[in-house]
């Protein structure tokens, strides 16, 4: 006699695509924590004498769960903030790092839409982005990268100096300091001048905070930009003036720099 095969139940695909969905993976998460943080809170009671009623127990464990869901849903939340910047942070840089590329791999001369991306610079702002700063400092939730604007200025013509009128001046914020630099304060030493196409080469400016009054502060201040073309650019700067800014673990580096990346915004794309 042939023996019987036992047939198991085939699961309902509907099911099993509902698992893998993004919401059942957060649920399942959310879940996890919630007990892991409810086991951890009842364990810091064990061995405690309690001498309440039954009643008054069950509204200590009602009060735990409450607590570990809190937790659990902050955790959880503070968890995808970060990944939304990251990913958000990735977007930027690489709208940046693929500029930079084509810059590198051009050949000669470029288009009039690159060109007029470098005349239009005064006529908007770039935001900045980095995630060497935001893994840095331990991915917290509540940076503020900050924003830089460029403004032509001239100066008078000396005769004593063959140099040109024309200077640029720069506006930084970064977090809720800000910085200020103009080309003319390092002359005749060193001039910084906008270029008239995107170039590979960085150019140097010294930044200082406003309320100084015109004193450059003690630690490196330079700021070292490329302008990538396509409404982007890239500015080094260094970590001493970063952890003036931000402080955490910046504090006590030296000798190297957190690059940003920045994305033009154009003033009429501001309401």
């Amino acid at each position: 006699m042939a023996a019987l095969k036992t047939i198991s139940p085939k699961r309902d695909a509907k099911l099993d695509r509902a698992s893998q969905t993004p919401l059942a993976r957060v649920m399942r998460e959310f879940k996890e924590l919630m007990l892991s943080y409810e086991t951890g809170l009842l364990r810091s009671l064990e061995g405690v004498r309690n001498s309440d009623s039954q009643d008054q127990r069950a509204r200590q464990q009602d009060a735990l769960r409450q607590e570990a869901c809190r937790l659990a849903i902050t955790d959880l939340g503070t968890t995808y903030m970060r990944k939304h910047i990251r990913r958000s942070l990735d977007l930027a840089e690489s709208q940046a790092k693929s500029a930079e590329e084509q810059l590198h791999v051009a050949s000669t001369a470029w288009g009039m839409e690159t060109e007029s991306d470098l005349r239009s610079i005064h006529h908007g702002h770039f935001r900045l982005y980095s995630t060497q700063l935001f893994d840095t400092l331990g991915q917290p939730t509540d940076l503020r990268f900050g924003t830089l604007r460029f403004h032509a200025s001239s100066m008078p013509s000396s005769n004593d100096l063959s140099l040109d009128s024309r200077c640029t001046a720069v506006e930084l914020a970064l977090n809720s300091s800000f910085f200020v630099a103009d080309s003319s304060e390092t002359l005749p030493y060193h001039c910084f001048s906008m270029p008239e196409l995107p170039s590979l080469t960085n150019r140097g400016i010294l930044s200082r905070k406003p309320e100084d009054g015109g004193v450059f502060p003690d630690y490196d201040s330079w700021l070292l930009f490329t302008f990538l073309g396509h409404g982007c650019l890239k500015v080094e700067i260094p970590v001493e003036m970063c952890a003036d800014v931000y402080g955490g673990n910046l504090r006590g580096r030296e000798n190297e720099e957190i690059v940003f990346w920045g994305i033009f915004v154009g003033d009429e794309a501001v309401d």
